[in-house]
């Protein structure tokens, strides 16, 4: 009988400890230097089932792991994290800029939607609108999001064409990643938003 107490008291102290240990704690962010990282960039829609992590060579000859994602439809989108997220929820009003790097072939109007603990429905109401320059090379940019609350979820819609195909650096609530000392333009782009809380 001893030994089944010491097991259950084992058990309850351990369990929370394990969840904890594997809970992800601080803010989201994805660089894809690990192949792991491409489960959480699974749920999407109007995106060629083959989204992977490449290794390519940016301008100065640099290589980089990258997540490589091609739209197949007129309305594509990725969630980040996946669409029931990996990620506690945060604060919009702390953290109001989302860092991506990224090199694409054609300019287009990107979107990201978000929900909150207060709205849970993807709606217009709850996205903003971002123009993204086509450029030979990777770009740092900068997404000043107006969203406030606690931010639950949100997805990024990579232009609104088909065939058009996405490297992806890093996304990052954190900040900017650092991939080398060579200097990197940085462009801030900011969003129009439909309806503001």
């Amino acid at each position: 009988m001893k030994i089944i107490i010491v097991f259950v008291l084992i058990c309850m102290f351990a369990l929370p400890v394990t969840v904890l240990a594997r809970r992800d704690t601080g803010l989201p962010e994805w660089t894809f230097d690990d192949m792991a990282e491409l489960a959480d960039w699974q749920d999407h829609q109007d995106l060629a089932p083959g989204a992977e992590i490449t290794q390519v060579k940016d301008q100065n000859g640099v290589e980089r792991s990258v997540l490589t994602i091609e739209s197949d439809g007129d309305n594509p989108y990725i969630y980040p994290g996946g669409s029931v997220p990996v990620w506690e929820p945060f604060s919009g009003y702390e953290h109001n800029t989302l860092y991506i790097g990224l090199r694409v072939e054609s300019s287009d109007e990107w979107r990201v939607d978000y929900i909150t603990s207060r709205d849970g429905k993807y709606s217009d109401e709850q996205s903003q609108e971002f123009q993204v320059e086509a450029d030979r090379d990777f770009v740092d940019l900068e997404f000043k999001m107006r969203w406030g609350g606690m931010i639950r979820g949100f997805r990024i819609h990579p232009g609104t064409g088909e065939n058009k195909r996405t490297e992806i650096d890093y996304v990052s609530l954190r900040g900017a990643v650092i991939v080398t000392q060579s200097p990197r333009r940085l462009a801030v782009t900011w969003g129009r938003i439909k309806d503001i809380f």
